[in-house]
């Protein structure tokens, strides 16, 4: 998944994708030319822009803590947190394996809400403070806007839908009953796709009615719910396939080794136009110094294919290429989701034993549904 890196907080690293910068732009449009100036009509247009600015941010920070309170129970709970995205609609801690138990499940997710609940609570106290005490009428508005928000935030994620913290709560009480962590989660999705068809009915009617601009929102929304219930159920079933199988029992040896010294002009005609491997592993002196595919391959001008060795257009290998032999084979699929990484090359004592593409783990994972294993 693409992003952009802020930093680290609290350990976890800190990304935004790039549809979050469209979204910000469209909650601070909104709010300057539409919320503020209504509930405030002595704004001018400079204060509306700059209040709308602030309380985006803010809108993002509460988006943030609200993923943190999810990431930091799951630590505590032993489970690995690689990260935090913020993308389109929101955010994601990215997990890297699926909750231990229905308890785990359920405190990992009720967290969520709460903490938004939490903060809006606070706004809202700091809110009538300031009118208290007559603080600047924007400083009061950002604050009422925070407060409504996250509220608005913790009453939606408590909807009954996967992959929604309700839906997630949901999963957990439906897994404690059956003790079936496949089934919860079809269930659950169900809720998710009932929710997500529901929003964006709302939405439809919405526009009927003269609400354009809300009723597009709870459209983009419904569908997003809707898709990400479905992937989320797919990414338990592939999961669920991959358990117990190690990287050693899927990994391909007859991907043939190009030395580095190989023209791109023989690399072509003997490798890519014979075989349906995207990359190869390329070595020098008998260690492995990068893989090289089609996209290396077009960063060359065709009249310098003969002179050009591939060592010297090779991407070099870096611990994102490299993985083990004993790893389990859904870590491999998941870097492998990075589009920027074509093979993994297994290695043992710096020697390589074989490589990994998406090609071998989805026939596994396609055979195993397959035959309801």
């Amino acid at each position: 998944m693409g992003g952009v890196k802020l930093g680290k907080l609290l350990g976890f690293d800190i990304t935004i994708d790039w549809s979050w910068l469209l979204i910000f732009f469209l909650v601070v449009y909104t709010l300057a030319n539409g919320y503020f100036p209504r509930l405030y009509p002595g704004f001018d247009i400079a204060t509306s822009w700059l209040v709308g600015v602030v309380a985006a941010l803010l809108l993002f920070g509460s988006v943030l803590v609200h993923e943190l309170s999810h990431s930091v129970v799951a630590r505590s709970h032993g489970t690995p947190v690689k990260g935090i995205m913020l993308f389109l609609f929101g955010g994601m801690s990215q997990t890297a394996e699926e909750p231990k138990s229905a308890k785990e499940e359920f405190w990992t997710a009720i967290v969520g809400p709460a903490t938004s609940l939490g903060l809006g609570a606070f706004f809202y106290m700091i809110g009538g403070i300031g009118i208290i005490l007559n603080w600047p009428e924007p400083l009061v508005a950002i604050c009422g806007y925070v407060a409504l928000i996250n509220f608005l935030l913790g009453a939606f994620n408590l909807a009954p839908g996967f992959p929604l913290d309700g839906g997630r709560v949901l999963r957990s009480v439906i897994w404690a009953a059956t003790n079936d962590l496949t089934k919860s989660t079809q269930y659950a999705s169900y809720a998710g796709q009932a929710v997500g068809y529901g929003l964006m009915a709302v939405g439809f009617v919405e526009i009927l009615t003269g609400g354009p601009i809300s009723g597009l929102w709870l459209i983009f929304i419904g569908w997003f719910v809707t898709g990400a219930a479905r992937t989320s159920y797919q990414q338990v079933l592939i999961r669920q396939a991959l358990s117990g199988v190690r990287v050693e029992q899927v990994m391909t040896t007859d991907v043939p080794v190009i030395p580095a010294e190989t023209s791109v002009r023989k690399f072509i005609d003997e490798h890519l136009l014979r075989h349906e491997y995207s990359c190869y592993p390329v070595t020098s002196d008998g260690h492995v110094v990068g893989v090289v595919g089609i996209e290396e391959v077009r960063s060359v001008p065709s009249n310098e294919w003969d002179v050009t060795p591939v060592g010297r257009v090779a991407h070099k290998v870096n611990s994102e290429y490299k993985i083990s032999a004993d790893e389990d084979a859904w870590n491999a699929l998941a870097r492998l989701a990075d589009g920027n990484v074509c093979r993994l090359l297994v290695m043992e004592n710096d020697q390589l034993k074989g490589t990994i593409g998406r090609d071998a783990v989805f026939r596994l994972v396609q055979t195993k549904l397959q035959l309801g294993l």
